[in-house]
C-alpha cells in the first residue's frame, strides 16, 4: 500500500497550488480510541482482551475546477493494538462528479458501496455510537452511479464492481461489474423512506479449485435487497435498516437466504450532550468452500447491542463512550460448540479540521 500513500500525496501536492483561487477543499479527521474487551467474543474481541489503543487519521482532497465538476480523493492511515489486522494506508474514495443539476448528478469512481445507508455516516463525528452495525461493513468499489432528486424522490442507479458482503461470514469477492438501484420517498424535513436492489456474482477466481468441474465462479450469483427508514422530530431521531439476500452456492441444493437488521435512536440532551443506542438482529448466511463436492452453506443468528454517551468540547473536537454485548444463540455448524457471547467498552476522541485556509495562505 505505500504505493497508494505517495500517489495520495503526489495528488495532494499537485492541487494545493490552485487553493488560492479557493477550488481546493482540505478536511481531516484525528480519532483516537481506548478498548477493553472480552477475549472470545467473534465480534467485539480485541487484543486477546486486554486494553487496546487504536489511532485513525482520515483525510479529504477536494478539487472544483469548475460550477460543475468536482474532483474527491479520501486516504486513511490506522492503527494500534485493538486495530483487526496490520496498520495500513488507504485510499478510499476516488471520484469524479459532475453535477448537472439537483435532479442528476453523475459519479464515477472508487466509491462508497451504493448498497445502504450507514456508510455516509460510519466517520467518528457523524455515527452517534462507537461501533457500527455488523451487516453494513464500508466497502470502495468501483462504480459508476446517477443520482439526484426530483421533488419527493430521491434516486440512483448505475453498476458497481464488488457485491455488498461481509468476509467474515462469505469467501472474499472478486470485481465484477453487476447493476444497483435505489429510490427514496421524502415525506416533509423529518421522514424518508428508501429501498435499493443489486444483483450479481459474489464469489471470487480463488475459489475455483473448490467448484465442482465445468462450472466458474460467476455463474454463482447474489441478490441484495435493502431498505432504510429515518425519522426526526426536534430533538429526537431515529433510523433503521433491513436487508434482504439470497445466494446461489455450489453443491448446495437450494439458495441460501440472510435477513438482518437494526434500529437506532439519538436523543439531545443539550447543545454539548447527546445519548444513543442500536439493536441488531443477523441471520446470516454463511458459505465457505471445502471442496468441489462439499461447501458449507448454513445461517449464523447474532445479536448485540451498543448504548453511548457523547460530549461536544467544541465544533471541532468530541468524545464519547459506549458500551457494547454480542449474543451468538444459534451455531452455524450443527454439534459445533456455541459462540462465545461477548462485550466491548470504548472511549473515543475525535477531532476535524480543514487545511484550506492555511494552504490558501501558503500559495
Amino acid at each position: 500500500m505505500k504505493s497508494t500513500w505517495l500517489f495520495a500525496l503526489a495528488l495532494a501536492g499537485a492541487m494545493a497550488p490552485v487553493a488560492a483561487a479557493q477550488t481546493v477543499a482540505v478536511e481531516f479527521l484525528l480519532d483516537g480510541e481506548f478498548w477493553k474487551t472480552d477475549d472470545g467474543s467473534l465480534l467485539l474481541a480485541r487484543n486477546d482482551g486486554a486494553v487496546a489503543a487504536e489511532g485513525r487519521l482520515r483525510g479529504w482532497l477536494a478539487w472544483r475546477p469548475s460550477q460543475h465538476l468536482e474532483w474527491l480523493l479520501h486516504a486513511m492511515v490506522e492503527g494500534g493494538s485493538a486495530q483487526y489486522g496490520d496498520p495500513d494506508v488507504y485510499l478510499e474514495q476516488l471520484e469524479l462528479r459532475a453535477l448537472a443539476s439537483r435532479a442528476l448528478t453523475l459519479e464515477a469512481g472508487k466509491l462508497l458501496q451504493p448498497i445502504g445507508e450507514f456508510g455516509t455516516r460510519r466517520f467518528s463525528n457523524t455515527n452517534p455510537l462507537i461501533g457500527t452495525p455488523d451487516a453494513y461493513p464500508a466497502q470502495y468499489p468501483w462504480a459508476a452511479i446517477a443520482a439526484g432528486r426530483v421533488g419527493p424522490l430521491d434516486y440512483r442507479a448505475g453498476v458497481s464492481s464488488l457485491p455488498s458482503v461481509n468476509t467474515r461470514y462469505l469467501p472474499e469477492p472478486d470485481h465484477r461489474l453487476r447493476p444497483v438501484g435505489g429510490l427514496g420517498l421524502n415525506v416533509g424535513p423529518g421522514l424518508r423512506i428508501g429501498a435499493a436492489v443489486s444483483h450479481g456474482p459474489y464469489l471470487s477466481r480463488d475459489v475455483t479449485p473448490q467448484l465442482p468441474p465445468g462450472r466458474t465462479w460467476n455463474e454463482y450469483r447474489q441478490t441484495v435487497v435493502a431498505t432504510n427508514l429515518r425519522w426526526s422530530y426536534g430533538y429526537v431521531e431515529a433510523r433503521a435498516e433491513g436487508v434482504w439476500s439470497s445466494y446461489d452456492v455450489p453443491t448446495a441444493p437450494q439458495q441460501l437466504h440472510g435477513l438482518g437488521w437494526y434500529g437506532e435512536l439519538r436523543g439531545t440532551i443539550s447543545p454539548r450532550v447527546f445519548v444513543a443506542g442500536r439493536f441488531e438482529h443477523s441471520r446470516y448466511a454463511f458459505i465457505l468452500p471445502i471442496n468441489p463436492t462439499f461447501w458449507v452453506a448454513r445461517e449464523t443468528t447474532q445479536m448485540n447491542g451498543e448504548v453511548g454517551v457523547g460530549y461536544r468540547f467544541s465544533a471541532a473536537a468530541l468524545v464519547k463512550t459506549s458500551f457494547r454485548r454480542d449474543h451468538w444463540p444459534v451455531h452455524s455448524i450443527t454439534g459445533a460448540p456455541p459462540f462465545p457471547d461477548g462485550y466491548a467498552v470504548a472511549v473515543q476522541f475525535s477531532w476535524q479540521a480543514s487545511a484550506t485556509d492555511l494552504l490558501a495562505s501558503r500559495y
